[in-house]
Parts: structure tokens; sequence; C-alpha cells
């Protein structure tokens, strides 16, 4: 438990502005994402990740659990796609990766963006073996930073 958590605390503890991240529940599983410009995250977090640091650079972050017996979330393996689409209806997909540290599994991807403003993301989230993936769709305005 205590590396899920520092595990899902990794953009939530890193950035110095206010989170605004998510939970989707469907069944027993819980999908947590958030959204943040890569210039929130400290130099070392983003150092150790690949990621440059921009105004101009999202980061999407998803973690996926599922609870145990004891009530307890654990991570769970899947694949994960993502796009977005801006204001001006251009659609982009963004690239995730998996990132595996001990026991804990969370998915990343970062992408430059040039359009302030509002962005619709689709994400598609597949365990082994589903028919039909969970599927999240949000917006967030980044004219702000």
């Amino acid at each position: 438990m205590k590396t899920l958590t520092s595990m899902f605390l990794f953009c939530l503890i890193s950035i110095s502005l206010p989170v605004h991240a998510e939970i989707e529940k469907f069944g027993d599983v819980d999908i947590n994402y958030n959204v943040v410009t890569t210039d929130t995250l400290s130099p070392k977090v983003a150092r150790a990740y690949g990621i440059a640091r921009s105004k101009n650079r999202l980061l999407l972050t998803v973690v996926v659990t599922r609870m145990d017996e004891g009530n307890i979330p654990r991570p769970v393996s899947a694949e994960v796609t993502a796009h977005t689409v801006n204001m001006i209806q251009q659609q982009r997909p963004i690239k995730m990766r998996n990132i595996s540290e001990g026991e804990a599994i969370y998915y990343i991807g970062d992408f430059g963006f040039t359009s302030p403003g509002f962005m619709r993301f689709t994400l598609n989230v597949a365990e082994a073996g589903m028919a039909k993936p969970y599927k999240i769709e949000f917006q967030r305005n980044f004219e702000r930073y």
C-alpha cells in the first residue's frame, strides 16, 4: 500500500499548483487521472522520467487499481490509450508509457500544445482479455497557464 500511495502522489507532491485529479469507478476498478503542465513538475521528477518542463507541455497521468478482498487498492496492469482534441477540433494521440516501480504501475504521456483554452481528452483503459475498454472523457482549460 505504501508503494501504491507514493506512486499516485508522484504528480500530487511534485507540482506547485493546485491539482485537479479525478477518479472514475467501474465496478471494483478505479481509474485515477490527472493532467498538468510540465513546468509544475519539480526538476528532479522531470529529469527522472525524461520529461521536458514547459508551460507549453502537458503531462497526463493514469493509475488503474482494483480493490482486493481486504478493500485495499491494488495496481492493475492495463493497456491505456489516449487522445486530445483542441478548440479548433484538431485531434492528437497521446503516446502513453507504462511505468512500473515495485508493485506500483502507472501510465504517463507528455506532449506539447500551442493553442491555449479548453482541451477534450479521451482515455481508453483495457485490462487483458477485455472486449470493450473502459472509456473516460473529460476536458480541461489551460488558458490560465
